[in-house]
């Protein structure tokens, strides 16, 4: 009998190509915001230590600048924040777009399932069909013995 071939391998293949890529966008994303996890964490450590310095024996000049780069740590920390947002935003998107490509891998997964079964019953009902041809002629045959 002829061997099975799904119709819309390619199609499949396709599928599961858009699959892989969606998962590595996901490991990407997931990479980024710890990245930027990371680094807001240095900034707000930076910036704790910045604010238990001890300034009793410092100048008024050296307070002046103590006091605008404590603001300017501040305001680091407020715009990391918000990169820390944007990028869980792109990972939310992200892991939708794999949802997205693994549920039409696996649509078409089941139509290969379906297709793969409809021929194999197809092939039964051929096999049955000889099976009964034979049966039927060697019936009417006049035995030899």
């Amino acid at each position: 009998m002829q061997e099975y071939r799904f119709s819309m391998e390619k199609v499949l293949d396709w599928r599961e190509d858009l699959e892989d890529v969606a998962q590595l966008m996901v490991k990407e994303k997931i990479e980024k915001v710890k990245n930027e996890n990371d680094k807001l964490n240095r900034i707000i450590s930076e910036s704790r230590k910045l604010k238990s310095e001890q300034l009793f024996h410092s100048t008024i000049d050296h307070l002046k600048r103590h006091h605008l780069y404590r603001d300017l740590i501040d305001e680091k920390i407020i715009r990391q924040r918000l990169t820390v947002q944007k990028a869980d935003k792109e990972l939310e998107q992200a892991r939708i777009e794999l949802q997205v490509a693994h549920k039409d891998k696996k649509v078409m997964q089941k139509l290969e399932e379906k297709e793969r079964t409809r021929h194999q019953d197809t092939v039964k009902k051929q096999e049955q069909t000889q099976l009964d041809e034979i049966s039927t002629l060697s019936f009417g045959r006049p035995s030899i013995y």
